[in-house]
């Protein structure tokens, strides 16, 4: 099953949220204890993304998780 075009707006709707908030790549990265090249991966739909992962990006973003994959 091909899930790139999901990762895309999964990638899409954190970039999204993250610009809203006015914090960079970085920040978001070390909010969430991540890489700011994982980070990248994710926003550009790369990288496969762990639940643990996502919880932590909704939660720093002040978000539910639900409004981050809401395709």
């Amino acid at each position: 099953m091909d899930n790139v075009h999901d990762k895309r707006a999964l990638g899409s709707r954190i970039r999204s949220k993250r610009a809203e908030r006015g914090i960079s790549q970085r920040q978001l990265a070390l909010m969430t204890g991540t890489s700011r090249s994982y980070l990248w991966k994710i926003e550009t739909g790369t990288a496969d993304v762990g639940i643990d992962v996502l919880i932590r990006i909704a939660q720093a973003l002040d978000v539910k998780v639900r409004d981050l994959i809401d395709f």
